[in-house]
């Protein structure tokens, strides 16, 4: 996760997520980047309120995140950043990953599903309507 000072535009604070992005990824695999874009912080950092907020999670070996951490430091845009276990299910995430990045199939399929879904949730509405 990091936190990049609100003081610069959206296309520099993006230009920023995507160089660090080349950093990870010239010796880790990433799964997902999540940008929250820009957040009240929980308590000021450097005189600053608020920040870009950006997660990355990635496969890497672990002597990397020495390396990471190392560069991460370096960069004086990064009010803060943090490299943790990732404790959910990675594969769960890969698969997310790849479902989204399939094309749609077609527009039917889609509305029989939402539908299917629909039906699911009146069902049981009216078991507890008969019950009373």
């Amino acid at each position: 996760m990091l936190i990049i000072t609100p003081d610069h535009e959206e296309n520099e604070a993006e230009a920023l997520i995507e160089n660090v992005k080349g950093i990870i990824e010239n010796s880790a695999n990433i799964i997902h980047t999540d940008v929250w874009g820009k957040r009240r912080l929980a308590y000021p950092i450097r005189k600053r309120s608020e920040g870009y907020y950006v997660v990355y999670v990635f496969e890497c070996e672990p002597s990397f995140v020495a390396q990471l951490n190392q560069s991460l430091r370096v960069i004086e845009a990064i009010l803060r950043h943090m490299i943790v276990l990732y404790e959910d299910d990675v594969e769960k995430l890969k698969a997310a990953q790849t479902e989204a990045a399939a094309p749609e199939t077609s527009d039917v399929e889609t509305d029989e599903d939402s539908a299917e879904s629909h039906v699911a949730t009146e069902e049981p509405a009216e078991d507890s309507e008969e019950s009373e």
